[in-house]
């Protein structure tokens, strides 16, 4: 007759209010309902919202701030800084890389990204595309912030997350250290040309096209914050 296995089971850990917040807010920075770049509710309105303590809203936040994903901005607010822990771990790698590190590997991601986005590109892409273009064109936002979100939106539509968010992650650190030197050239003529037949390229799902005007684009990019290009 066999003898049963015993099973060791382990104490089911009490995960503590703080912690169960924590998870909540982080969970709502991840699905984007707290986007980067927004500004979340005070904490009154967070204490009523979770039905805690402010003292347990606060032991959140700080966690939130020391990891990276939030700031706290005196007299301001709390500002989301980062989608995830993995944004985290990016950005501050990013922070102690030199810039012609970064800009070879933004290359290599743009590149790709122009490859997938043609092949992969939805109807629904075309006009979320077709629209960020449109705001470059009529420039509707400060510095070069409509740049951003047309190139935003070309990661999205290679309909790779992981793609996607690693790229927000390196363009944002790009535009926060360099959008000085660029927003003065990044709507003239010639790289609204390149934008608008980027735009093309992946319309007729032409991977090798969009990867060349890619190239083209981040050349132009390099060139004007005084940088050497290297395809």
């Amino acid at each position: 007759m066999k003898q049963s296995k015993t099973m060791e089971l382990k104490k089911p850990v009490r995960v503590s209010l703080a912690r169960q917040v924590l998870t909540a807010m982080e969970s709502m920075i991840r699905s984007g309902k707290w986007k980067v770049g927004d500004r979340i509710p005070a904490e009154a309105e967070l204490a009523r919202a979770f039905s805690v303590s402010h003292n347990t809203i606060r032991e959140a936040l700080q966690s939130l701030i020391h990891m990276g994903m939030l700031e706290a901005r005196p007299g301001d607010g709390t500002y989301v800084m980062a989608s995830d822990r993995f944004a985290v771990a990016v950005s501050n790698r990013l922070k102690e890389s030199d810039l012609p590190q970064i800009l070879e590997a933004r290359l290599a991601l743009e590149k790709e990204i122009a490859r997938l986005a043609a092949v992969k590109r939805t109807d629904e892409d075309l006009k979320e595309l077709e629209n960020a273009l449109e705001d470059c064109h009529g420039r509707v936002r400060q510095g070069i912030e409509d740049d951003m979100l047309f190139h935003a939106a070309v990661a999205r539509a290679t309909h790779n997350p992981v793609l996607s968010e690693l790229y927000n992650v390196v363009i944002r650190h790009v535009q926060e250290n360099l959008e000085k030197l660029l927003q003065e050239k990044q709507y003239d003529s010639g790289a609204m040309k390149l934008h608008d037949d980027l735009l093309a390229a992946i319309r007729k799902q032409e991977a090798d096209e969009a990867e060349n005007i890619i190239v083209k684009i981040v050349e132009f990019d390099t060139v004007s914050i005084g940088g050497a290009f290297i395809s």
